[in-house]
């Protein structure tokens, strides 16, 4: 049951951290919602962890794959640290939502770990969200969890890339040329 423990502090930091960031770097569109806390990720993670009682039920010998457990708290560490320096690294301009239109002050950020991926903020994001289910030992919220996270970015990838053209022009196209949005089978 260890890793039940580790799994609720886990939620706890990501939303809390996410909370404050957005506090000092979004305060204009501060809300309930900052806390990235809604019914599907709700649903998602009581989900996760329905499976995990299930199966520490009825095969216990499963949730004792304490290595497995190990590769999950260290991807969520990873996790956690490249969406909170994507955040901190694009300051004001990292906003939850889809921005439709360009304020004043918007810049495209290309610097630090932008440099090396388009949507760190998301890379960081799912990466954390299957490592929630790899830290349970649940294979099948695992799968589920990164199918569906990547559904989910896939398309918001595509629409915020297509904003962030509209903003940027060619200097948004020869950055996306040249790099990769950071989610497997996403260019």
């Amino acid at each position: 049951m260890w890793q039940m423990q580790v799994f609720a502090l886990a939620l706890a930091v990501f939303h809390t951290s996410e909370f404050l960031l957005a506090a000092v770097f979004m305060r204009d569109q501060m809300s309930a919602r900052s806390l990235l806390i809604s019914k599907p990720y709700i649903t998602a993670m009581l989900t996760g962890v329905l499976e995990y009682l299930l199966e520490a039920t009825v095969l216990p010998s499963l949730k004792q794959m304490h290595t497995v457990s190990y590769v999950g708290i260290a991807l969520l560490l990873l996790g956690e640290f490249v969406r909170k320096i994507a955040m901190v690294t694009a300051g004001a301009n990292f906003t939850h939502d889809i921005q439709h239109s360009k304020r004043a002050e918007h810049v495209l950020v290309t610097k630090g770990v932008y440099k090396f991926v388009r949507h760190p903020g998301y890379l960081g994001w799912f990466i954390w969200a299957v490592a929630t289910q790899i830290l349970l030992v649940n294979p099948i919220c695992t799968v589920t969890f990164a199918y569906v996270s990547w559904r989910f970015f896939l398309g918001r990838i595509r629409y915020e890339d297509w904003t962030l053209h509209k903003f940027f022009g060619n200097e948004y196209v020869q950055y996306a040329a040249t790099t990769h949005s950071g989610l497997p089978g996403i260019p």
